[in-house]
């Protein structure tokens, strides 16, 4: 699958590099010696190609192939800057994609493909990355991947979306669509962090083979949230104010409904809420510090209620399933707490 991935990427890039082509050169560009000249492969790229006459209105995309802009930049409200073998593409007003150039001025990293498509939308691949793809579609919206990061994916669709891989990250994506949407994956590899909806907010970070999915956040400041940092660890949130933290090794905290709060840290530890009205529920499973609770199940199913398992004990579950109960299964092994009472 990950062969695919990357077979993908590289179709892409290679389309790149026929769009630029069809889309026009920049005149001026002379004709190079190959023997003194390695890039002049692109002279023939483009050669035979004109470009659309430019009006009184500024350009407002820009395309770069290996450091060669295809359109003017004179008066051109957009820009993008690539390195030797990465491809850039702006599109709209105040439009900036970077793939490992622009001021930096370096050749390292290959096989980049940065694209902004949108009023101020940003994208950038930094120095010494390889076979990222970085895009940011949308008025404001901004995706970004840290420096020396490899086969990453960073994708914001909509209004003031935002994606971040960080510095050193491989094989991570994060992907966020929907207005004041948000998705990091920070350190760590095979980490995927995924925000749908308005306001969703999910980060995958600080361990591997993480996923943190969010959706239906409702408002951008007290939205839902995912985040995942371990080993194997799982995050879903669904809903306004819904919260799900998995923090350790094969953790899982899954929260749907609204006004929700859903936590899991320890080892094999799962935390889990349907709240079936509005009032607020919390479930834990494990605390007490890492892998001092582990094995550890917290389940809801109601409003109101909470579920407490773990907490300085392995092996317990508190489940609560109804409106306003609290379920207790803390401080020693084995421990279960079941509401209703089946007793």
């Amino acid at each position: 699958m990950r062969r695919a991935t990357r077979i993908g990427r590289l179709g892409m890039l290679a389309g790149g590099l026929g769009i630029g082509a069809a889309l026009a050169s920049t005149p001026g560009i002379a004709s190079a010696d190959p023997s003194t000249d390695p890039l002049s492969w692109l002279d023939e790229l483009l050669s035979g190609l004109s470009v659309p006459a430019q009006t009184t209105a500024a350009l407002d995309y820009q395309v770069s192939i290996s450091g060669f802009d295809l359109f003017p930049t004179a008066d051109n409200t957009a820009i993008a800057t690539s390195g030797p073998g990465n491809i850039a593409i702006a599109i709209g007003d105040g439009a900036s994609a970077n793939a490992n150039g622009g001021s930096f001025g370096s050749d390292l990293g290959l096989f980049d493909l940065a694209f902004a498509d949108g009023t101020d939308a940003s994208a950038n691949a930094s120095l010494g990355d390889n076979f990222d793809i970085a895009a940011a579609m949308g008025t404001g919206s901004y995706a970004n991947i840290g420096l020396g990061a490899d086969n990453d994916i960073s994708a914001a669709i909509g209004t003031g979306s935002s994606t971040e891989v960080a510095i050193g990250a491989n094989d991570d994506t994060a992907f966020a669509d929907g207005t004041d949407s948000f998705a990091k994956a920070a350190v760590g590899n095979y980490d995927i962090a995924s925000a749908i909806g308005t306001g969703s907010s999910a980060s995958a970070s600080l361990g591997n083979y993480d996923t943190a999915f969010a959706a239906n956040g409702g408002d951008a400041t007290a939205g839902g949230g995912a985040t995942a940092s371990g080993f194997l660890a799982t995050a879903v949130a669904q809903g306004a104010n819904v919260n799900a933290v998995a923090s350790g090794i094969l953790d899982s905290a899954n929260a749907y409904g609204t006004n929700a709060e859903a936590s899991a840290t320890g080892l094999g530890d799962f935390a889990s809420i349907i709240n079936t009205g509005t009032a607020f529920d919390q479930a834990i499973a494990g605390g007490g510090g890492f892998l001092s609770s582990n094995f550890d199940i917290a389940d809801i199913f109601g409003t109101g209620s909470t579920a407490f398992a773990g907490e300085g004990g392995s092996f317990d579950f508190a489940a609560a399933f109804g409106d306003i109960l609290n379920a207790l299964a803390t401080g020693n092994n084995w421990l279960i707490d079941i509401l209703p009472s089946l007793f």
